[in-house]
């Protein structure tokens, strides 16, 4: 049984955390059209391809768990659902979205405002409330909305690796061709 008891700090970090998804989407608009978003890098997902998956993640898994935990009286048992990464589906390149990587954060930031406005009407005590683990020990909402949160932050990280990545790899780029042009120049 899950002996974890919920303060009032606890929560308002946990709302300033799941918060920290829409900023970072937010954040991303400025600079996402600048790297290529839909180069997927072998052996994984392109960063329009992650976006897609936080946002399946929050809409699809998280928040049905998160408010069927909520309004039930019986304990949510997680071994019978499916991991979100295995259900989810990437578009294919014909659909739209899997291209329009601002509409895919507009989503994101939309989806969190929504699943925020959820946590802001949980009772303070409902989030001592248990959820079955696949490994059969319990966890509390909280506890099971805290790792909703670590995984988005694991999966940001590995966008900004990518983003960093890409500005790294086009600023060599230009670098190489300043140099060629100024062999070039030097020739004339």
């Amino acid at each position: 049984m899950a002996d974890f008891n919920v303060s009032q700090e606890d929560y308002e970090k946990l709302i300033e955390d799941a918060q920290y998804l829409q900023d970072e989407a937010e954040a991303l608009k400025y600079i996402i059209e600048a790297v290529p978003y839909t180069e997927v890098p072998s052996g994984g997902m392109s960063i329009i391809q992650q976006l897609m998956l936080i946002d399946y993640a929050q809409t699809d898994y998280y928040r049905p768990l998160i408010e069927k935990s909520f309004s039930s009286a019986r304990t949510v048992d997680l071994s019978k659902q499916a991991d979100f990464r295995d259900t989810f589906q990437v578009p294919g390149d014909d659909e739209e979205i899997s291209k329009d990587v601002q509409k895919v954060l507009n989503r994101i930031v939309k989806h969190r405002a929504a699943l925020l406005n959820v946590f802001k009407k949980i009772p303070l005590i409902d989030w001592e409330r248990e959820l079955k683990t696949n490994s059969g020990a319990h966890i509390t909402l909280y506890e099971f909305t805290n790792s909703m949160i670590r995984e988005e932050r694991k999966i940001l990280k590995e966008i900004a690796d990518l983003v960093l990545i890409y500005q790294n790899n086009r600023q060599a780029q230009r670098e190489i061709d300043a140099k060629r042009d100024q062999r070039n120049q030097a020739g004339d």
